[in-house]
């Protein structure tokens, strides 16, 4: 990554912690999920979209890193589901959580205090990410 996808030392976008914190935060969320759900067909599906967040998550840490900001570890995770809820209603919450995180990188699109390189990424590797997991999603609930 060159320096020029770096904004002026000490001076971290705000998007760029957010984004870093709703991706912690769908990564815990699928954990539980997958724990919850171990052993149903959705499983394979559900761990591929955990291990995508977990990669978004590296990218965003990685270039709050180089701003040489503490990138947050964990986030309070918000449960999409209760334990005892039925494959549906977990994966419907999980795609509204998804929607909303695609949500997220198309406003962070429209800061203008991202770099140009910043929002390329954002365009071409978070959001193209996050967008190909809610037809997932929305196949599984349509297979429940």
């Amino acid at each position: 990554m060159t320096t020029s996808m770096i904004p002026h030392p000490g001076h971290t976008p705000a998007t760029l912690t957010s984004l870093l914190r709703a991706e912690l935060s769908a990564v815990e969320t699928y954990r539980g999920a997958l724990a919850r759900l171990d052993g149903q067909a959705a499983g394979p599906q559900l761990r591929q979209i955990c291990v995508d967040h977990s990669r978004s998550v590296q990218v965003l840490r990685g270039l709050l890193l180089r701003h040489g900001d503490a990138a947050p570890a964990s986030t309070a995770a918000r449960e999409s589901a209760d334990a005892g809820e039925e494959l549906a209603v977990t994966v419907r919450a999980l795609r509204e959580d998804e929607a909303r995180q695609v949500e997220a990188y198309r406003r962070a699109l429209a800061d203008h205090e991202l770099t140009p390189q910043i929002r390329a990424l954002i365009r071409s590797d978070l959001l193209r990410r996050s967008e190909t997991h809610v037809p997932v999603l929305e196949a599984l609930i349509d297979e429940s």
